[in-house]
């Protein structure tokens, strides 16, 4: 929910969002921990074998995939999802036997 702030003239200001940085593309390429997008396992993949790749490098990886290998981690990533909710279900299902 965003608020709004009255100003001393009466003007209502809303607050601005937070700019995100440029990323440098010289730095070492990080894929996030849990994010299971098709492009950030496809760069898991790539960093366990490039550790010191550069994310300019990930990049140029990531844009020559063809798009039946890009379907590839597609179909992982909504199987990773449907295991997080699955888990997710059954870890509800044994709260509710416990209480």
């Amino acid at each position: 929910m965003e608020t709004s702030v009255s100003s001393s003239t009466g003007a209502i200001v809303q607050p601005s969002k937070k700019k995100r940085t440029p990323t440098n593309p010289n730095n070492i390429f990080k894929p996030s921990s849990d994010s299971t997008t098709p492009r950030n396992l496809c760069g898991i993949e790539w960093q366990a074998e490039h550790k010191t790749g550069t994310i300019a490098e990930f990049a140029a990886h990531w844009n020559s995939l063809t798009a039946k290998q890009k379907e590839s981690y597609t179909s992982c990533s909504k199987l990773v999802d449907a295991a997080k909710a699955n888990i997710a279900e059954f870890i509800a299902n044994v709260d509710g036997l416990n209480t």
